[in-house]
């Protein structure tokens, strides 16, 4: 038998990781959505079993949420554009600007949205 130098086995063991890593990626997004819906189905039924209806089960504001949420992250990018474009002068392309904006706007959108929807419930 010939014998195997070690510089020949470590590419074979480069190439297992290539393979194993996106494995255990999709297996943990998988495991992640499955145990998600999983207690959403338990929940949904437990609330069926002590008299709700499918309409309490909706949120009653989400297109809300949605719209607010698309509207501020489009001011972010707006906003990321400008303090990239205006207030960084002279560095080079960065995404940073546009990630805070994004996020800031992003988050004060469903804030306001938390307070519109506070507000209408409580009368």
């Amino acid at each position: 038998m010939r014998q195997m130098c070690v510089n020949q086995l470590k590419p074979h063991v480069m190439n297992m990781e290539s393979v194993l890593v996106p494995i255990a990626l999709f297996a943990s997004v998988f495991g992640v959505l499955y145990v998600y819906l999983t207690a959403r189905h338990r929940q949904r039924m437990a609330l069926i079993e002590k008299g709700a209806t499918v309409a309490d089960l909706r949120e009653p504001y989400w297109s809300l949420k949605l719209g607010m949420l698309g509207i501020g992250v489009g001011i972010g990018l707006l906003l990321g554009y400008l303090l990239d474009t205006y207030v960084m002068v002279g560095t080079e392309d960065d995404p940073l600007p546009y990630f805070i904006m994004v996020t800031v706007c992003g988050g004060a959108a469903l804030i306001g949205h938390y307070f519109i929807v506070r507000r209408k419930q409580q009368g």
